[in-house]
């Protein structure tokens, strides 16, 4: 009793970022459809010759988890020949505002243009409306529990040629941010970069999750990185303000980045009163993604960022990974990279050590 109500204290301060609010007109209602578990609907008789596939996902994840949740829906939409519609103001993630950003309330719009003609008010009266899976899936992530291949979610470091031509059809990124990009980009010109990425703030406590650098393997990777390579730029990719105050100590010179909001591990990164706060989250995070995906070269620890840019980079960007392993449940993880960072490798602590991917 005590164990789960500790738990429940934990994951309650540790998903701050969940929306705590609904839409007044929330009209979904549960009703299981096949071993793809769609919920088929129907909301009224117009467009009764179409098939609309609704991708959706409450409350979503990270940002690049939640499009590459969308990627691997719009390919099984293709592939059944139905008319794609992303509702995430029904179904909101973390990134929705509860005012309108773009003059919308779904938040895929803030960011990417409708992948199909229809808005989401000839959806809801249309005749034929399958729901997707508001999950990856319920049984977990091994391959061999899925009875149908569709469900099988990989992720961005193994998407296809198939998932490629789906970007270029639907995934249209809004002229707004890309032009942001571009600006950033533009200090990239005759230099030789190398793109840092690392997650701090609430990834040193997340369980399951992989352990984040510590600040000793940090300066290890990049002074190796830079002493190799012969780099001019470091473009960094942080949410930590610790991080860059780091960086900035040991390699102002080189430093690039993005003016924008920064955290802690003693703040959540969505806990802000600033109205519109979600969105730039969001917003920030995928300018730095189109900007990595311009350097010359990566460091990073796993992480859904570094490994879309790579996905959407039109070159191949060679990387070194720094892989500390996997934190454990809800209780290790709130002290364990706190413990393991001070301790020496023989005794469980983290190793100065670069896995280099050149090809």
């Amino acid at each position: 009793m005590l164990l789960n109500y500790l738990r429940k204290q934990l994951l309650k301060k540790q998903f701050f970022a969940r929306q705590s609010w609904e839409p007044k007109n929330k009209i979904f209602k549960k009703n299981k459809f096949s071993h793809l578990n769609f919920e088929y609907k129907s909301y009224g008789n117009k467009n009764p010759n179409k098939f609309f596939y609704v991708i959706r996902r409450h409350p979503g994840a990270g940002f690049f988890s939640n499009l590459n949740f969308v990627i691997h829906h719009l390919l099984i939409c293709d592939e059944l020949k139905m008319v794609p519609i992303i509702d995430m103001e029904n179904y909101q993630t973390f990134y929705n505002c509860k005012k309108k950003i773009k003059n919308t309330y779904n938040s895929w719009e803030y960011y990417f243009k409708p992948v199909s003609k229809y808005k989401l008010k000839d959806v809801y009266t249309s005749k034929n409306v399958i729901l997707c899976d508001n999950r990856t899936s319920k049984k977990g992530f091994s391959k061999e529990n899925y009875i149908s291949s569709f469900k099988y979610f990989n992720g961005f470091n193994n998407l296809n040629k198939r998932h490629k031509l789906i970007c270029k059809k639907y995934i249209k990124i809004n002229k707004d941010i890309i032009i942001k990009a571009a600006k950033l980009k533009k200090d990239f010109k005759g230099k030789k970069v190398l793109g840092i990425c690392f997650r701090g703030s609430d990834q040193k406590k997340a369980a399951y999750q992989p352990y984040t650098p510590t600040e000793n393997q940090m300066k290890y990777a990049t002074d190796f990185l830079l002493k190799k390579y012969k780099f001019n730029k470091i473009y960094l990719c942080t949410e930590d303000e610790d991080y860059l105050k780091f960086y900035k100590q040991y390699y102002n010179k080189f430093l690039l980045y993005q003016d924008t909001y920064r955290t802690t591990d003693k703040f959540d990164l969505f806990d802000n009163k600033n109205p519109i706060h979600r969105y730039q989250i969001g917003e920030a995070n995928i300018i730095d993604m189109l900007v990595l995906a311009s350097t010359n070269y990566m460091l990073f620890a796993s992480s859904n960022i570094p490994s879309c840019a790579m996905f959407f980079s039109k070159i191949k960007i060679p990387y070194s990974i720094i892989d500390n392993g996997m934190k454990g449940n809800i209780f290790i993880s709130q002290f364990s990279w706190y413990i393991k960072k001070n301790l020496p490798k023989y005794l469980g602590g983290f190793e100065n050590k670069l896995i280099e991917k050149n090809k």
